[in-house]
């Protein structure tokens, strides 16, 4: 245990004297949300996302056409359930639930159901939408409204962006900055040093995982911290659950990166790979804005990407404060990533620097 230990402390130490590992792991994706936060920390939103659900009717169809002609409003259809849960998650500002349209009329009952936390916006909305709804109806006829407060998760720009950019810095650490080094390990010839001492290879890669864990950690708790101080981001979700999906996200990533060191053949080499395989995901994995805002066709591509499925899953206990009921897939996607990494990384495994 004591070789074991040594060399988590010797690597620690590699690793703070690395002043270019350590802006890549920290000051670079804290610059990020010292840049986002301080534009968007007071974000309002320039529209209202608008559910509808119910029965179809003549009426229901003529509302959803009048809403989705105006930019204001993002109009989603779907059933009452799905929608709803929508709002209380903050997906959405307001839910339209329309009733059966008796025959002969021109108009349909309907529950406005609204986030009461929205303030003096909620009943600017409900104000536009009921002229909407009496203006399909025709000036002859009254339309039954309902409205129903309903209190939502209040999220902010920040409590969106911060586990992306957590994400996004623990998808750096591990690919970019573990590939190159443990090429640059093999290339200078500490590796095949390693080799002729009784430590194991296993126990090497344990202790290069261990501590690149431990940086992971801290790493994490200091942007989380950053998020909150400065700009009033909310946590919401459970402490231990959001310390397992950092573990096991870095853990998927900390294998990529094995993996590409073992198979590119110099640094140069490991870099190009790294960033081939990091880039698109970085723009493609809900880290900045929501998948849902991507074309159809895009959203199916980001399905392939981890990056996705580490941002989800941070994002369902940090901004939503949900269980792991709602992010065990999205944890299992990863742990799946992480194991086939890992195969392939010990599969490639080289002590000596390969031939260019």
């Amino acid at each position: 245990m004591k070789p074991f230990m040594a060399m988590v402390k010797a690597n620690l130490k590699m690793t703070v004297r690395n002043k270019q590992a350590l802006f890549w792991n920290l000051a670079f994706p804290l610059i990020f949300i010292l840049l986002f936060g301080a534009i968007f920390g007071g974000d309002q939103s320039v529209s209202f996302d608008i559910g509808i659900a119910g029965p179809d009717s003549a009426f229901k169809t003529q509302v959803v056409d009048a809403l989705s002609s105006q930019k204001v409003f993002d109009v989603h259809v779907a059933d009452e359930a799905s929608e709803l849960d929508k709002l209380k998650d903050s997906d959405r500002d307001f839910v339209m639930v329309f009733g059966e349209q008796p025959a002969g009329a021109t108009s349909a009952p309907v529950t406005l159901y609204y986030d009461e936390t929205m303030g003096p916006n909620a009943q600017i909305g409900i104000s536009a939408l009921n002229q909407i709804l009496m203006g399909v109806a025709g000036s002859d006829s009254q339309v039954a409204i309902t409205t129903q407060p309903i209190e939502a998760l209040n999220i902010s720009y920040i409590d969106f962006f911060v586990p992306g950019i957590l994400a996004m810095a623990l998808m750096n650490s591990g690919i970019i900055g573990l590939s190159t080094t443990f090429v640059t390990y093999r290339e200078k010839g500490i590796l095949r040093r390693i080799k002729v001492t009784p430590f194991s290879l296993t126990q090497f890669i344990s202790a290069r995982i261990v501590t690149a864990l431990i940086i992971a950690v801290l790493q994490s708790v200091i942007l989380l911290a950053s998020g909150k101080i400065l700009f009033g981001m909310t946590i919401r979700g459970n402490p231990l659950l959001i310390l397992l999906t950092i573990i096991i996200g870095g853990l998927a990533f900390l294998s990529i990166g094995f993996a590409i060191s073992g198979i590119a053949r110099n640094t140069e080499t490991a870099a190009s790979y790294a960033n081939l395989i990091t880039f698109p995901m970085l723009f493609l994995s809900g880290v900045f804005f929501p998948i849902d805002s991507l074309p159809a066709w895009l959203q199916g591509i980001t399905r392939l990407l981890p990056l996705r499925y580490l941002v989800d899953a941070l994002r369902e206990p940090i901004m939503r404060g949900k269980g792991i009921s709602d992010s065990w897939i999205s944890l299992l996607v990863l742990i799946g990533i992480a194991i086939v990494s890992m195969a392939i990384a010990v599969r490639f495994f080289k002590w000596d620097a390969r031939p260019t």
